[in-house]
């Protein structure tokens, strides 16, 4: 009975007095915001959180997103919105800080509405005006006390643009206020925020310059270069004041930090002198029931920038204090970056983004102290985001943090350019090659540090993942001209100083400096390969065809002809479908003058032909050489260059069929056969880098590499060096010199005992010689396996 007694009084009361309904209470709490300001006509300095004015947005933000959830299109509240452009008043009052604290609460507010409203709303004009007008105002350099809200708040807009591409062209261009050339529009605009605040005019006496607009300059990092004596003075300097200055020119006036508000006194009529009610007639007069009050951004006047408004705004935090700030800011330029729209990428390719990138990470570089321990490089495993914060702290080694910077950068700057589209990603790529290796790096390989630089290089190349980035370290490292080098004549310093830094006294920088190489071997990066390798091969000079019959082992100059003429046939069912190069049927002769090249009393392993144990490591690896190298249109069959055809198209070619003995199998592999033939003098660290790397290259199933490694049988012109040849010349000087010293045979099972043991020992003494043995003992069984394993993954 009381229930029946509760719902007749409520329907009672629903008669006489109807609820509200939603606009109603719209406009209400609208209102309510605004009468704020009819209470504080002088004292604006009333934090906001001390006000109603949150607690009012917060409903009015509750009231929209109500209304979409029960309306399948816009609601009367929404509209209401748009139409009496709502938010340019917000943005006025955020752009003046009145009362402190505002810019947070809208910016908030904003954000929210936004992002969780089911509309797309940014192609609005009472919508993207203010949010112009808001993204000018989030500026990191000077740091901001609210940077992290700004941040979000510009992250929301840069998924927005990413989710809607269609309103790109909003933040494509950035609005620049014509104040020098109609001063009377500047009048206007003061003005209008005065009146908002309700605080009449004043001039300023002094201008404090903190509050000047500021011709700011890309980001630099303030530290140290202890790593370099010198700086490149051909670098190229970053220029250009940030594109939102100039439309931060509505906020001088009215500073964050020096509000309009403030003013101890008012120049015109007393507090008393204006009355209440003509103060609430310009409240209804400005935003509320009036369609015609004039909206602060439809009256400007603006012009066209090249700039990106929202891109310049997300770059000004990347030097923030905040890493979470730096992170957000990162994700929202990868956003833009990534947005699938030419005119836009274009926008953004013609951006500071590319040089302030690279100068980040040139002084990131830079601020690494000399003294790291270059085999501490290795073990940095972080990445650009927020889950590795153990190596921002000198826990794992000295100067561990520094390292980390750079390499948590280097991995943003390569995972950027991977998502990018493709005119933002060649940008970045080639000037992060301009400004960071070619500036910096080139002249750091001539240093006294170079040992570190070359390390950290090393960990570059294996950190990379684009192809783009790649494609630019490759044109770096070897060049970008792709016709074989003269002997003694080098186009490539970078290449040339490499080389020469693997023939130092420093056993550091040449193992070193053969780990880089063993890295850009691993990229399968065809530019890399050709020109370190191929490219001297590719036309088989070095191959002797004046031989006898019976010296010639090659299967494909027995079977050319016989080759030539099925494939010439109409005969459509025969194909290839393997390499005979690859799989030679004197295999086994093959596999035995490896086997065989260690005389029996040098040899410490019992079993002289236990090489299988090494097929099965080669095969996972090789399986996965085939899958990187699959694309790139390698020769199946090595055959020779038919000469009579080759003047026009392969001087080169004609070249070295007039002058056999003028072969030059390139400056990679003229050093590697050096450091070969130099094994019984290299220290043990040395030997298995060098080996290793040929190994490796034995690995490429490319048919002139794989016969020109692989092939001991193979006719070579006179002269010509080999990996075969001149692993005779290493076992025939061990040969001579093991001998000679006492308890030979006790002291080479020593040696290998302690080299193939898991447990170190330290206290053991070097001695190259021995361990000389025991690694070219290994490195020829190593080459039988590969040879064999490719054998049968050919047939």
């Amino acid at each position: 009975m009381i229930s029946g007694i509760q719902a007749a009084l409520k329907n009672a009361i629903d008669v006489i007095a109807p609820p509200a309904t939603p606009l109603q209470d719209f406009t209400y709490h609208w209102k309510q915001l605004m009468n704020f300001y009819v209470s504080h006509l002088t004292d604006c300095k009333v934090p906001v959180q001390n006000t109603g004015i949150p607690r009012h947005l917060d409903v009015l933000l509750e009231i929209l997103l109500e209304e979409e959830k029960e309306e399948n299109e816009t609601g009367p509240c929404l509209e209401y919105l748009l139409q009496h452009k709502l938010l340019d008043l917000l943005a006025t009052l955020a752009s003046a800080e009145a009362p402190p604290g505002m810019r947070l609460v809208c910016l908030a507010f904003l954000r929210k509405l936004l992002g969780r409203s089911k509309y797309p709303l940014l192609h609005h004009a009472s919508i993207y005006s203010p949010v112009q007008r808001l993204i000018t105002l989030c500026n990191g350099n000077p740091p901001s006390p609210i940077e992290a809200e700004e941040v979000q708040f510009l992250l929301t807009i840069s998924f927005l643009v990413c989710k809607y591409p269609h309103v790109s062209n909003i933040v494509n261009d950035v609005p620049i206020t014509q104040i020098a050339s109609n001063p009377a529009r500047r009048d206007s605009e003061r003005t209008e925020i005065q009146r908002v605040t309700y605080v009449p005019t004043r001039r300023r006496t002094k201008s404090n310059p903190l509050f000047e607009p500021l011709d700011t300059q890309a980001i630099t990092l303030v530290s140290p270069n202890p790593l370099f004596d010198q700086r490149r003075s051909h670098r190229a300097a970053l220029h250009g004041g940030r594109s939102n200055d100039s439309s931060r020119e509505e906020s001088v006036s009215s500073s964050p930090r020096k509000s309009a508000c403030d003013s101890p006194s008012i120049v015109g009529r007393d507090e008393k002198d204006v009355p209440g009610n003509e103060i609430d007639q310009h409240l209804r007069n400005l935003r509320l029931d009036n369609d015609d009050g004039a909206s602060y951004t439809t009256d400007l006047s603006f012009k066209s920038s090249s700039k990106c408004l929202l891109l310049d705004a997300l770059m000004s935090y990347l030097n923030s204090a905040d890493n979470t700030v730096r992170v957000r800011a990162c994700e929202g330029i990868m956003a833009l970056a990534s947005l699938d729209d030419s005119a836009f990428a274009q926008t953004v390719a013609n951006s500071e983004l590319s040089l302030i990138v690279s100068h980040r990470l040139e002084s990131l570089f830079n601020a690494i102290p000399a003294h790291v321990d270059h085999l501490e490089i290795y073990n940095v495993d972080v990445t650009w985001g927020l889950d590795s914060p153990l190596w921002t702290k000198e826990s794992k080694f000295s100067g561990c943090r520094q390292v980390a910077a750079f390499f948590m950068w280097f991995d943003y700057c390569d995972q950027l350019i991977r998502e990018a589209r493709t005119e933002v990603a060649e940008t970045l790529a080639r000037n992060i090659r301009l400004m960071f290796f070619d500036g910096v790096v080139t002249a750091a390989l001539a240093n006294h540090h170079v040992v570190l630089i070359t390390a950290l290089v090393a960990k570059c190349l294996k950190e990379i993942t684009s192809s783009v980035l790649c494609t630019e370290v490759s044109y770096w490292l070897v060049g970008q001209d792709r016709e074989a080098e003269i002997s003694h004549v080098w186009t490539s310093p970078v290449l040339h100083r490499l080389t020469e830094n693997c023939f130092t006294d420093s056993n550091d920088l040449t193992v070193e400096t053969l780990k880089l190489f063993e890295e850009a071997i691993d990229k399968r990066n065809e530019h890399i390969l050709h020109c370190l390798l191929l490219m001297y091969l590719s036309t088989r000079a070095y191959y002797d065809n004046t031989a006898a019959d019976s010296a010639i082992a090659s299967w494909s100059d027995e079977e050319d002809e016989r080759e030539k003429e099925k494939k010439g046939s109409l005969d459509l069912s025969y194909e290839q479908n393997h390499s005979r190069t690859l799989a030679p049927s004197n295999i086994h002769r093959v596999v035995n003058c490896f086997l065989s090249l260690m005389p029996r009393y040098l040899q410490t392993d019992s079993d002289t032909n236990n090489y299988d144990k090494y097929m099965s490591a080669w095969e996972r690896q090789y399986s996965s050489v085939l899958s990187d190298c699959a694309l790139m249109a390698w020769p199946l069959e090595a055959v020779m260059v038919d000469d009579t055809a080759s003047s026009d198209s392969r001087p080169e070619a004609d070249h070295c069929s007039l002058a056999t003995d003028r072969f030059y199998v390139g400056p990679f592999l003229s050093m590697l056969f050096d450091k070969v033939g130099n094994m019984p003098r290299q220290t043990y660290e040395v030997n298995l880098e060098v080996t290793g790397l040929l190994s490796r290259l034995a690995l490429l199933p490319h048919p002139y590499l794989h016969e020109f490694l692989l092939n001991p049988l193979l006719p070579l012109i006179p002269g010509t060096k080999s990996l075969f040849l001149c692993l005779q010349r290493v076992v025939k000087q061990l040969v001579g010199e093991v001998p000679k010293t006492q308890e030979s045979k006790a002291r080479l099972k020593e040696t290998r005992k302690r080299l193939l043991s898991d447990c170190s020992q330290e206290e053991e003494k070097e001695d190259i010689l021995y361990e000389s043995v025991i690694v070219t003992e290994e490195f020829c069984k190593d080459l039988a396996a590969i040879a064999y394993m490719k054998y049968h993954h050919s047939v």
